[in-house]
């Protein structure tokens, strides 16, 4: 059909087509939260909003504040963040780490002496890490995936770790990590789990409670051991107390104690209690595609291949997002939001994204302060307006 017998108004439209493609917004890809929340868009940018006690939000430090989202200033495009207690870091896709918060145990990579002390709220690289392909972080200790497989630690590390490397007041910059190669995949931090390229997967740290999932609980502090049981694994977690992986087949399987509840057996123990040592699988699950914990340890959640969630765990703030009130839901319970193509769990509170792009929050009310209307724990999932992870470009 020729340009003359198109209706003007269409040719309006299709002249405009390309301006307004290119100011569509960026979509949320990942969120990464303990008290402050770390936010990646589809364009690579960082927006940073939550507790800046230690200028983690990437702003001069403020105490008792939740700030409101802004943008990170970072050299390049970030492909993951993480958020972990009063430290940030993002994995650039140049394959540089960046750090910026508390710095005191070193968890930024290097020893910061500045006006703040050892804190600091500008993003820089961690010394010594190039060809980055992966980051942990959990309880002050960091970890790096390298493309050859190899990994680094840096900040509160146990000697299981760091080797002979002096500790206090941490380990900076980063140190090879013995026992671990061919590594694609890797969750936790003092203790913590790697996954090998032949589907191998490798624990250390504290096993006294039968975390590492080794058949047997011992008073040792090991260093990475591989775990037998656990085969084909695509997806790991570590909860505070207890421990989770999905198989390929899409089984989930739970190990450790339970005294949150994480096991999702139905069951509930007191600290004291005898732990369960050896992965058993959680019955009723066939379906999982992947398996988080809550940066606290106390909640865990599965997304199934049919895009629902699914989670056992501590309840107490609504964290687990199934409406339920009350110390623990020790059996997995459905969470009610179909189309769930990602989701991320920080202290108390959870988020999910939805195919239609809407980021959902529920659980624990400080933080949420400003992201969504409803007062006090969200016990189910709530709508994220765009404005407060997007805010406003300057005028």
């Amino acid at each position: 059909m020729s340009r003359s017998l198109l209706p003007f108004a269409v040719w309006l439209v299709l002249a405009a087509a390309p301006a307004l493609i290119a100011q569509a917004p960026p979509t949320v890809v990942e969120v990464s939260a303990s008290l402050h929340v770390l936010v990646r868009l589809s364009d690579g940018s960082v927006m940073a909003l939550g507790e800046n006690r230690a200028g983690q939000a990437a702003r001069p430090p403020v105490i008792r504040r939740f700030l409101a989202a802004a943008r990170v200033e970072l050299p390049a495009a970030a492909v993951q963040v993480v958020a972990d207690e009063d430290t940030s870091y993002a994995r650039l896709e140049d394959g540089t780490v960046w750090a910026w918060g508390r710095g005191y145990e070193r968890q930024l990579g290097a020893a910061v002496n500045g006006p703040t002390g050892s804190d600091r709220h500008t993003p820089a690289p961690v010394p010594g890490l190039t060809d980055v392909v992966e980051i942990a972080a959990r309880g002050n200790v960091a970890l790096a995936v390298l493309k050859d497989g190899t990994v680094r630690a840096w900040g509160v590390l146990p000697e299981v770790l760091r080797g002979k490397t002096p500790e206090f007041p941490g380990v900076a910059p980063p140190v090879p990590v013995a026992g671990l190669a061919e590594i694609v995949h890797i969750v936790g931090g003092a203790q913590g789990f790697a996954m090998a390229r032949d589907g191998r997967v490798f624990g250390w740290g504290n096993n006294r409670r039968g975390g590492l999932g080794l058949g047997r609980v011992s008073n040792d502090i090991l260093p990475p051991t591989e775990v037998p049981a656990l085969k084909d694994v695509v997806s790991l977690a570590v909860g505070a107390a207890a421990n989770a992986a999905v198989t390929r087949e899409g089984r989930v399987l739970t190990w450790g104690h339970n005294e949150q509840a994480n096991l999702g057996d139905g069951g509930h123990v007191d600290p004291d209690d005898p732990a369960q040592p050896t992965p058993a699988p959680v019955k009723g699950i066939t379906d999982a595609v992947e398996v988080k914990a809550g940066s606290y340890g106390r909640h865990i959640m599965v997304r199934r291949r049919n895009g629902t969630l699914i989670g056992w765990g501590n309840s107490d703030w609504g964290q687990l997002g199934a409406g339920i009130s009350g110390d623990f839901q020790p059996l997995p319970t459905p969470v009610k939001l179909p189309g769930v193509e990602a989701y991320w769990l920080g202290g108390n509170f959870s988020f999910a994204r939805t195919t239609d792009g809407t980021l959902w929050f529920w659980g624990e009310e400080s933080a949420a302060r400003r992201l969504v209307a409803a007062a006090g724990n969200q016990r189910v999932p709530a709508r994220v307006p765009v404005e407060k992870y997007l805010p406003a470009p300057p005028q």
